[in-house]
């Protein structure tokens, strides 16, 4: 089973650079693997914690393991997504915590601190890493199934230039620093993409059964990506259709292009896959429960907030326009205004002089954002992701159609975009080296005596680390001036990331009032604080300018403000 492994990955490679080694892409992916392990020790060690929202720490992984695993047919199942990357994740940390446990340095593992970990913070502190190595690989691998998509459609010169778009896109270095799901999602729909791309050229052999694994593994990481998935069957079908033999009927052509012995070899690789990375095969009435909570049907026993999901054919030219304005203002703070306009008219070039790439590329994005992106009311960035290989793959398209005309300014223009993207990718890099929390943390040290109270009002991914400080997140029914007049913290700590959910949270119903909610209490709370109309002044306040990226990330660049009691109250 391994030397397989080996060898369909030696074949992978070989297609990826259809057999010729190309020494510009060895030099894109270590930029890339530059760019994602620089500094990847962000916000840590930090326990089961990280500065990155929605990030699984390992020990949140561990419990879902547990859960999922325990017992026999529990009918459990993790609320946000399926289980294909925490068990991914449990699959990196086996060998080192089987280690642990040989050593001794891990025993009666319990819900509590130390956990069972004879060393909690070095053990947390490396499974954390082990886990943000999983993403960097999965974002380097994903630069390189973009110079493979854009090589076998495009050429070389556009290969090239389309994986230092992507490389260089903040939001896959900044996915390669968590554990979110975000970077796994974004490889298996890129490496679906491209194996169907490979699959449509031939009737059969290993494309079918790669499609149909990272198909699975991607609809096991996130439902969302069923937009994209939908596309694939059709691009090789119509490719395949056109292969037929003339001699057959029109109706002939169409069944052999779609139900053939690739067909079926990627649907058996496809269950296969799905039966165990959604661990059907021990708890299958946990993944009919998933199904039924997303689906909106009720399960006995679960109290869950409705999901702000609602598909249409048409919402109204207001509603269809506002998602467009969305979709652009994300993409303009991935790629930057230039490269985003470059990439539109690449695709629009693409649309409009090659078929074969029209249908490859903007079939699967224009489905993605239809089926996927239009259920949201609104799109954030890491949605958009899987949109990010495509409009690069645009972009290196008509960078490579201008360098083929042989003129000079074509050649500074491309220059200039791939020099932009390298200082954005840059700026990147130190925006998390120099992160607010860590200059707010080291005034805190030169100021705060050991054991001081701290309040906090957000989630701790929002805010510093509290060394040897007394910190405490205060619930939301706390929150009001009569209650901080009675405990009486000596610092108070404001992030501007996740700032309403100061005052705010979330509507059980959406339907019914909007997504969130306000407390009036914690509203007046807040406005008092800030007014510096209580017995608290603001007395240091650490931020982050980004010169060359708009970012839409909230985990980044937080503004941290730090209150004081004053000492006469």
């Amino acid at each position: 089973m391994v030397g397989r492994a080996f060898r369909l990955a030696r074949v992978v490679a070989a297609e990826l650079t259809q057999g010729e080694r190309d020494p510009w892409l060895i030099g894109i992916l270590a930029a890339s693997v530059l760019f994602c392990v620089h500094h990847l020790g962000w916000g840590l060690p930090n326990g089961n914690l990280s500065w990155a929202s929605d990030a699984l720490g390992p020990l949140s992984v561990l419990n879902i393991a547990k859960r999922s695993f325990g017992t026999w047919n529990s009918g459990w199942f993790w609320y946000k997504y399926p289980l294909g990357y925490p068990l991914l994740l449990l699959v990196v940390y086996a060998p080192y915590l089987a280690v642990l446990v040989v050593t001794g340095q891990l025993r009666h593992p319990a819900a509590t601190y130390p956990y069972g970990f004879a060393h909690p913070e070095s053990a947390l502190y490396t499974l954390a890493l082990l886990g943000r190595c999983v993403n960097v690989t999965m974002i380097v691998a994903t630069v390189a199934l973009t110079y493979g998509i854009a090589r076998r459609l495009l050429g070389a010169t556009a290969a090239r230039l389309a994986a230092w778009f992507a490389a260089t896109a903040y939001p896959l270095i900044y996915y390669a620093h968590t554990t979110n799901q975000d970077a796994a999602y974004l490889f298996w729909l890129t490496a679906a993409l491209w194996t169907a791309i490979v699959a449509s050229e031939r009737p059969q052999g290993w494309p079918y059964v790669l499609l149909g694994i990272t198909a699975a593994m991607a609809m096991a990481t996130k439902e969302q990506g069923f937009g994209l998935l939908l596309a694939l069957p059709l691009i090789i079908a119509v490719s395949r259709q056109r292969a037929q033999p003339v001699a057959l009927s029109p109706a002939r052509r169409w069944w052999a292009a779609v139900w053939n012995a690739g067909t079926r070899a990627g649907l058996v690789a496809a269950l296969v896959t799905v039966v165990i990375a959604t661990n059907a095969l021990i708890n299958p009435h946990g993944v009919v429960n998933r199904i039924s909570d997303l689906t909106g049907h009720p399960i006995p026993g679960l109290s869950s907030r409705i999901t702000p999901l609602k598909f249409a054919l048409f919402k109204g030219i207001a509603k269809e326009w506002w998602y467009i304005r969305q979709l652009v203002d994300v993409m303009d703070s991935t790629f930057g205004l230039p490269l985003l306009l470059v990439g539109a008219a690449g695709l629009a070039y693409v649309g409009w002089a090659r078929r074969r790439a029209a249908l490859c590329l903007l079939l699967p994005a224009g489905s993605y954002y239809y089926m996927s992106l239009r259920t949201h009311d609104v799109l954030t960035l890491r949605y958009t992701l899987p949109l990010v290989p495509i409009v690069a793959v645009g972009a290196g398209a008509l960078c490579a159609a201008g360098l083929r005309r042989r003129r000079a300014a074509a050649g500074v223009v491309v220059a200039a975009l791939c020099l932009l993207a390298l200082a954005r990718a840059v700026e990147l890099n130190v925006l998390l080296r120099n992160d607010s929390r860590y200059r707010a943390e080291r005034w805190m040290a030169g100021h705060a005596a050991p054991g001081s109270s701290v309040e906090f009002y957000q989630k701790p991914v929002r805010v510093p680390r509290w060394e040897h400080l007394q910190a405490r997140e205060i619930p939301l029914a706390e929150r009001s001036i009569e209650a901080v007049g009675e405990r009486r913290p000596d610092f108070i700590v404001i992030s501007s990331a996740g700032r309403a959910g100061i005052t705010r949270f979330w509507n059980p119903d959406w339907h019914k009032g909007g997504l969130l909610l306000e407390r009036p209490e914690a509203r007046a709370f807040l406005t008092a604080l800030e007014g510096e109309q209580l017995s608290y002044r603001r007395v240091a306040e650490f931020s982050q300018q980004p010169h060359l990226l708009r970012l839409r990330i909230t985990s980044l660049c937080p503004t941290i403000s730090i209150y004081q009691r004053l000492p006469s109250s």
